[in-house]
């Protein structure tokens, strides 16, 4: 038997660790940046540059011009595996400069973004051809962010606040330890630049290159015009029902395979209008989530079934129209066992389809932010100036009934649009 080289060594596993990693790293940073006081601004266009909307947005778009950048120098012998190196380093610099450089928190928002694109692209650069390393890159992108608020159980949130008295610019930490951006970023570096994956000038798919740049662009017009936390119920919805519109008809146009993995993104931005929160008692749950999520990945890799992922994602929707221990078990259980399935079932698919589908639950923010402000009640403030102390279950923070169906019927249109696709099953290398 040969021995595998070095390189492909690299290529096998490093590029699993490298890729799981980077994505979590960069969801994460979107994630925490997320300003407290950005509902008070949210009035225009001259306050979305705080939004999670904004956030999630340029970090999309920064990804997916940086992985038409990666694979356009690709093809230059020189410039292999060492410049997507340097999107690496520079994306961590950029999350980590408040960690020693004063910057506020308005600023920190989109420079941490830029940063979370720049450094996912660099991990998504040597997952060509390779279906494990693009399944780790997306589960690592949309568990995060599914599961953001488990990282109250190891972590005190440090405040940030945008809205600030004349003269004090309130600066903020940076949002992922230095010492993790650190070891992240030589593993990602390391794995990327002994990358050699095979590419032709043919691989650049402009469209993807387009709908990673348009769709974000879209969400964010549409969450200024009709989606923002301070909007009704009717201008949410139709909203909504243009973003899936805008979705569908860009996927469509792409290749099969992409297309539909696209789809999958949409899916999982729809089942995050109900939010898992974990507080002290959560021995049970994290066990039998990451045991969900193994099977369901061990399932689609040996038999890909994308629409029964999606439809388990439907079903965990609708849950969030019980208020009882059910929507729980859904949300703690069942979704991650989708969302296993999901992805797996869509890949191999072209490296910017899966960066672009990835981070559609943080572009798409009406379901996980705008959807939870649609009840007047939500809208109301209230002020503490002590530590919140919380015991008790896992328990999930649903919206109106109208928020979930509306995310329900999103699933439904995915999974309809996958079917009319008619692709064949992904080809397990």
């Amino acid at each position: 038997m040969q021995q595998r080289s070095p390189v492909q060594i690299a290529q096998l596993c490093g590029s699993v660790a490298s890729a799981l990693v980077g994505g979590m790293v960069a969801a994460y940073a979107v994630a925490e940046s997320r300003v407290d006081d950005f509902t008070f601004s949210d009035d225009g266009l001259t306050s979305v540059v705080i939004t999670p909307q904004w956030a999630g947005a340029t970090a999309a778009v920064a990804a997916a011009v940086g992985v038409a950048l990666l694979q356009r120098w690709a093809l230059l012998r020189w410039a292999r595996g060492g410049l997507a190196t340097v999107f690496a380093a520079a994306g961590a610099l950029a999350i980590a400069l408040p960690a020693f450089v004063p910057v506020s928190a308005q600023i920190s928002v989109t420079l941490n973004a830029i940063g979370a694109g720049a450094f996912l692209a660099a991990a998504a650069y040597p997952t060509k051809s390779h279906r494990a390393a693009q399944i780790a890159l997306a589960l690592g992108v949309t568990a995060t962010t599914l599961y953001f608020g488990a990282a109250d159980l190891w972590r005190d949130r440090v405040a940030r606040w945008s809205l600030t008295l004349p003269g004090d610019t309130h600066p903020v930490p940076s949002t992922v330890p230095v010492w993790i951006l650190l070891a992240a970023t030589l593993l990602v570096g390391v794995v990327a630049a002994v990358a050699r994956p095979n590419q032709k000038p043919g691989d650049i798919d402009t469209r993807l290159v387009t709908l990673g740049v348009v769709l974000p662009l879209a969400f964010t017009a549409l969450y200024v015009s009709l989606g923002s936390t301070s909007t009704s119920p009717e201008s949410w919805v139709t909203a909504v029902a243009i973003a899936v519109a805008v979705t569908v008809a860009l996927a469509w146009r792409l290749s099969p395979h992409d297309g539909r993995f696209i789809l999958v993104g949409l899916a999982v931005s729809a089942v995050s209008v109900s939010t898992t929160h974990f507080s002290s008692d959560w021995t049970w749950a994290m066990p039998a989530g990451a045991a969900a999520l193994a099977l369901g990945v061990v399932v689609g890799w040996k038999r890909p079934m994308p629409q029964l992922g999606l439809g388990l994602l439907g079903v965990t929707a609708l849950s969030g129209l019980s208020d009882n221990p059910l929507t729980t078990v859904s949300y703690v259980v069942v979704l991650p066992l989708a969302l296993g399935l999901a992805v797996t079932s869509c890949l191999t698919v072209a490296v910017g389809a899966v960066s672009s589908g990835a981070v559609l639950p943080v572009t798409l923010t009406l379901f996980s932010v705008s959807a939870t402000f649609l009840e007047a009640a939500a809208q109301e403030f209230g002020w503490s100036n002590g530590p919140l102390v919380e015991h008790g279950p896992v328990s999930v923070n649903t919206p109106i009934p109208l928020a979930v169906l509306a995310a329900t019927a999103t699933i439904v249109v995915g999974m309809v649009t996958i079917h009319m696709k008619r692709v064949r099953p992904a080809v397990v290398t």
